[in-house]
């Protein structure tokens, strides 16, 4: 089931850099399921996340993202995006916007943290 900000009273979602200028809004879907989703796809294991309003992704999560190839990229896009009512090709644009932001962060010796308000 599709979830995004209009469904959600109008919370949004933003994947950011601590300590930086570089940040990604999230889509119109539900970021925390998709951090779920992503995370089990990429490394078939399941993590509860928190209930805090920002937090970090998971580590192994980020690393995935970090090595992400095209075709890998391509496989995750192709799972996630009938999860969330997306075009397959947007889906992939987002990913590798959010593998982009991942090697950024660490290539700063840190990590991507998502912000949900």
């Amino acid at each position: 089931m599709r979830r995004g900000p209009a469904d959600q009273g109008g919370v949004l979602s933003t994947f950011f850099v601590k300590d930086g200028n570089e940040s990604l809004k999230a889509g119109d879907y539900d970021a925390r399921e998709a951090v779920v989703v992503w995370h089990e796809v990429f490394n078939e294991v399941r993590e509860p996340l928190p209930e805090d309003g920002v937090f970090a992704l998971p580590r192994a999560l980020v690393d995935q993202l970090v090595k992400a190839d095209p075709a890998r990229m391509h496989d995750v896009a192709l799972s996630w995006a009938p999860l969330v009512d997306m075009d397959f090709h947007d889906a992939f644009a987002h990913l590798s916007e959010l593998s982009s932001l991942a090697r950024t962060a660490v290539s700063r010796a840190g990590t991507v943290y998502l912000k949900v308000t």
